[in-house]
């Protein structure tokens, strides 16, 4: 039981098939080295993102969203999601300086934020990992030679594996999975112009705020009851 969770459905089910994400693009990437040495800092840090969304998972944090966590840490509760959310900023802001970024401080804030926002798409089985592929596709129009890109579809070659299983309940990203996806669509997002990225960075900002405030889940039921009684 330690690595499974209750789904919407109330249903107990493996919630870290991340880790196994995770592990599996490495060792599908491994003949990129090749070509790409840096591959091996794409490596650790894919690897950092997964074991903090693992926090989540093992403990089974109950407190939803950014504005949840700030407000139990100002009753003076630190959860694994602050931890967590700390530092995946902390390793964004380092690996946006240690690459030399121009626009470091944009583009750590881009790679934290989606790491967050498809944390709060994965509520149903695989609507992250849909929203994974097609921003993926959508970036790679203008990114298709880039390393992280090519990673990506290894990432995304993983996925595949794990969609009949998302699909029939058997096991779910959990935060090691999303926040990991979310992270590798930042790092996509840095082979963007400065405008795309600014743009980008305030629709996930908007976003954010939007799920911490209204479920996505309830909107979707709503309309489908609405439709229904047509």
């Amino acid at each position: 039981k330690v690595f499974s969770a209750p789904n919407y459905q109330s249903k107990r089910v493996l919630n870290s098939a991340g880790v196994w994400l995770s592990l599996s693009t490495i060792v599908g990437s491994l003949p990129l080295f090749i070509w790409y040495r840096d591959l091996a800092l794409l490596w650790l840090f894919s690897l950092s993102i997964t074991f903090l969304g693992l926090l989540d998972d093992l403990f089974l944090e109950k407190t939803k969203g950014i504005r949840g966590h700030l407000q139990r840490l100002r009753s003076g509760v630190v959860t694994t999601g602050v931890i967590k959310l700390g530092y995946i900023l902390l390793i964004s802001f380092g690996l946006a300086l240690l690459t030399q970024r121009t626009n470091w401080y944009l583009d750590a804030f881009l790679l934290s934020i989606f790491a967050n926002t498809v944390n709060t798409l994965d509520t149903r089985p695989n609507r992250a990992n849909f929203f994974f592929g097609i921003m993926l596709l959508l970036v790679s129009i203008f990114t298709w030679d880039n390393p992280i890109t090519v990673y990506s579809y290894v990432v995304a070659g993983s996925l595949i594996v794990l969609f009949p299983y998302e699909k029939r309940e058997k096991t779910m990203l959990g935060d090691s999975g999303a926040n990991l996806l979310g992270a590798i669509i930042g790092l996509n997002l840095w082979g963007l112009s400065l405008g795309f990225r600014i743009v980008l960075a305030i629709l996930a900002l908007i976003w954010q705020i939007f799920a911490d405030n209204f479920s996505l889940n309830r909107i979707i039921d709503s309309k489908r009851k609405i439709k229904d009684k047509r």
